[in-house]
């Protein structure tokens, strides 16, 4: 009987550290969190005051790049320009959108021809994406976060 009660007592003794909980700092825990994160895509795309009411979030998208488009095109279209011959070219625009919704161009792409016939064309594109109205900013799990994209765009004349 002595045996077995000193048995337990040992096996209690050296059995405790097996049920010890480890403690975990709440930065491991958030670096645990970031590792499982997918950056590559966003919760919620950057939205334009109009397409706030919109709720699919493809839709939404869809909504902020016609927008953005039509807002350049404006801007473009209060610049006379006469042009030797006809043109049809598609650009590219490299968008930054800042996590306050702060918004720059970051490269356009653009064949030399057309840069040739408009040299202003960039400084009027970059002055399109300046003027735009209010941004909301991307969002990632809640929170705002800057964005890059592309944004192409046809330019034509007769």
């Amino acid at each position: 009987m002595q045996r077995f009660l000193l048995l337990l007592i040992a096996l209690s003794l050296l059995g405790c550290e097996k049920f010890e909980t480890k403690k975990l700092s709440s930065t491991d825990i958030v670096e645990e969190e970031i590792k499982h994160i997918d950056w590559k895509n966003l919760d919620s795309y950057p939205s334009l005051e109009t397409c706030e009411d919109i709720t699919i979030e493809s839709n939404k998208k869809q909504c902020f790049e016609n927008e953005l488009s039509k807002h350049i095109f404006e801007v473009l279209a209060e610049h006379e320009v006469s042009l030797k011959d006809s043109i049809r070219e598609e650009l590219e625009l490299k968008i930054y959108i800042s996590n306050r919704g702060e918004t720059s161009l970051k490269k356009v792409e653009i064949s030399a021809e057309l840069a040739e016939q408009i040299p202003e064309l960039e400084d009027w594109l970059n002055e399109a994406v300046s003027s735009l109205p209010k941004i909301y900013p991307a969002e990632k799990r809640g929170v705002p976060v800057s964005s890059n994209f592309k944004l192409p765009l046809v330019i034509q004349s007769e």
